[in-house]
């Protein structure tokens, strides 16, 4: 499974390393799996699933069906200037070539004109719509968790027998949050997404989280009880 190919560069990444580093190929991969319907987490869908074999799958969460049918638009979200900046300043340092922040296709911008833009560059029937629970067959033992806060579809990714946790855009770890991570404040709904990482603290114990931004949040037991709520 490969998660949140969000540009051309991720998508090439992601086929570099499966080659490379593991050994295979990416007609092997079952899955892509987006965290949540946001371009810079989707946006090397297209030409990724293209290098994928036939049977591969996309996994978007339940709401997603509804963006894709027209019926509901995109979240417009909170704490552009305060949040988001700061993390997209950071982000720029992961930034080696042009093709690592261009998207191959506009779908995903939560911005008031361009959130109906949610047309995609492969058909429908590739596309499977979750909710929470256990994951599809070949799932291993990763459960699909329903995350919302920072967009009403997100959702995480949590292995019990591992202790990781992908949690997209639930946190990110950018330089400067000491390694602990921090809830993001860039959000649809402050009071959703506080509530989400409380039940998250009180229900699983990752001991390592990987987030949509930045770098793996570690901790000894359970690396939830150290992130930052700003």
């Amino acid at each position: 499974m490969v998660v949140d190919p969000g540009s051309l560069g991720a998508a090439r990444a992601a086929v570099e390393l499966i080659r490379s580093r593991l050994g295979g190929s990416p007609t092997a991969v079952r899955y892509l799996a987006a965290t949540h319907f946001h371009i810079d987490h989707i946006g090397g869908m297209g030409p990724l699933l293209t290098a994928c074999g036939p049977e591969t799958r996309v996994i978007f969460s339940a709401p997603v069906r509804d963006y894709l049918a027209g019926r509901q638009r995109l979240n417009l979200l909170h704490g552009w200037f305060s949040a988001l900046v700061p993390v997209a300043r950071a982000s720029a340092a992961y930034v080696r070539r042009l093709a690592d922040i261009l998207p191959a296709n506009p779908a995903g911008i939560p911005l008031p004109g361009l959130r109906r833009l949610t047309g995609l560059p492969f058909a429908g029937e590739r596309c499977l719509f979750v909710g929470a629970g256990k994951g599809p067959p070949g799932f291993a033992d990763w459960e699909i968790m329903s995350t919302p806060g920072h967009t009403e579809d997100s959702i995480s990714l949590y292995s019990p027998e591992t202790g990781e946790l992908i949690c997209g855009d639930l946190l990110h770890n950018m330089p400067g949050a000491g390694g602990r991570g921090t809830l993001n404040a860039f959000c649809r709904d402050r009071n959703v997404i506080l509530t989400t990482l409380e039940a998250l603290r009180r229900t699983i114990a990752p001991r390592v989280i990987y987030p949509g931004h930045g770098e793996a949040i570690r901790g000894e037991k359970n690396a939830l009880r150290e992130v930052k709520v700003c």
